[in-house]
């Protein structure tokens, strides 16, 4: 698939050269691909974040709940 004013990058199926010399990608399934894996990385990170911020919380519960518990047993 060769596209006007371009010229194939020797070696690449998907890769051709404008005429101003920038390297142009037409892998457009390889392209789909990576923006679904970003997107999915994205999502991951985003729950990682979110059991950190849960657990973050859980122990600062367990904190005041051992204080209080001190508290009680001190009286």
């Amino acid at each position: 698939m060769k596209k006007d004013g371009m010229k194939k990058v020797e070696g690449y199926n998907d890769l051709y050269r404008n005429e101003k010399g920038a390297i142009i990608n037409t892998d457009k399934e390889g392209y789909e691909a990576y923006v679904r894996r970003r997107a999915a990385s994205r999502k991951k990170d985003s729950k990682v974040s979110s059991l950190e911020e849960d657990l973050n919380q859980a122990k600062q519960e367990i904190e005041e709940l051992k204080d209080l518990l001190k508290q009680i047993l001190n009286k």
